[in-house]
């Protein structure tokens, strides 16, 4: 038993106070562990360290400097990407935040755990304020394996800022966890929509159970990866492909990109050599997020067709210049 306690403090010890850049002698590890309460001999140590390398512990020893843990599963770099999209997350409350940043900061050692904090600041995000994320991440996964419904309350801010259940609780079929915009959104079936999918915000979802009956589904088969590409802000409604003309700008061929993939079809426009056409599926019957996204590029991107979609923005900006012309 000793022995193997042994050796997992041994374990702890290389990933906690070693990496590329600092080791330890032998002397150390042996004060090390005399603290533990396991004293060994240097040959014991030199055979326990031999099998962690068995094990897939890159260990490395050099001359006058001592032992390390010359590599990791993840690197810094690695962590560093995810410790940011973990601040950035917006349905995760500052506690969770805090919670995941720890975890990551064990997967590295006590010198590199503070290069993970370094300009990740938590206080000045927008964040969540429920503290269910985390377990209603789980019990939707659960509800995936196990091919059931769920039942939820349903959240929304009021004018004051403070949540209000939006009806009485819900039930719906969980198809998938999608993210977008920096938040989560549960893509369900749920019959007071019996034609498309619902989506709802897992961070507005409170007291999720799982129901004892199957999932059910619409009578037409989700294309997940084509209904994010035309959802935008993930409002639900029919699609339908719209026509934009875009300035002949590699930027604006990347921004196409970024947002509809590889796969779209971009052609010159025929009646003008500096700019070319797009053919989209959107999501036109909540044109909203569309049309932010239209004005967020100040008259570069124009829509084409349909007409009345065209029309029908020509409308919201001559009503937004009304309104900040009368304010």
């Amino acid at each position: 038993m000793n022995a193997k306690c042994r050796l997992l403090c041994l374990r702890e010890m290389f990933i906690k106070y070693t990496d590329q850049n600092n080791y330890v002698s032998m002397e150390r590890i042996q004060n090390y562990l005399n603290s533990c309460g396991y004293p060994a001999h240097k040959v014991t140590i030199k055979d326990d360290i031999q099998a962690l390398i068995l094990s897939d512990m890159d260990i490395e020893y050099v001359h006058n400097k001592g032992y390390h843990l010359k590599s990791r599963r993840f690197s810094l770099s690695i962590l560093k990407i995810f410790a940011d999209a973990i601040a950035s997350l917006r349905f995760l409350t500052v506690d969770d935040s805090e919670l995941l940043l720890k975890l990551l900061e064990s997967l590295c050692s006590i010198y590199e755990a503070p290069l993970l904090r370094r300009k990740i600041m938590l206080t000045n995000r927008v964040k969540s304020d429920n503290e269910q994320t985390l377990d209603n991440i789980d019990a939707v996964n659960s509800a995936f394996r196990s091919n059931q419904q769920i039942s939820f309350d349903y959240y929304d801010y009021d004018i004051n800022k403070h949540l209000v259940q939006r009806g009485t609780k819900r039930l719906c079929s969980p198809f998938a966890l999608v993210m977008s915009g920096e938040c989560y959104y549960v893509v369900s079936y749920y019959e007071k929509y019996p034609d498309t999918y619902t989506n709802f915000r897992l961070d507005r979802m409170r007291n999720i159970e799982l129901v004892n009956s199957v999932r059910k589904y619409p009578d037409e088969k989700l294309d997940l990866e084509q209904y994010i590409k035309s959802s935008f802000s993930m409002f639900s409604g029919k699609s339908e492909y719209v026509t934009l003309r875009l300035p002949l700008e590699n930027k604006y061929c990347n921004i196409v990109i970024d947002r509809f993939g590889k796969s779209v079809l971009m052609l010159r426009d025929t009646q003008s050599d500096n700019h070319f056409m797009i053919h989209v599926p959107v999501k036109a019957e909540y044109p909203q997020p569309f049309f932010s996204w239209i004005f967020s590029f100040r008259g570069k991107i124009e829509i084409v067709s349909p007409i009345r979609l065209k029309e029908r923005y020509t409308e919201v900006l001559y009503e937004s210049c009304m309104q900040q012309y009368m304010n």
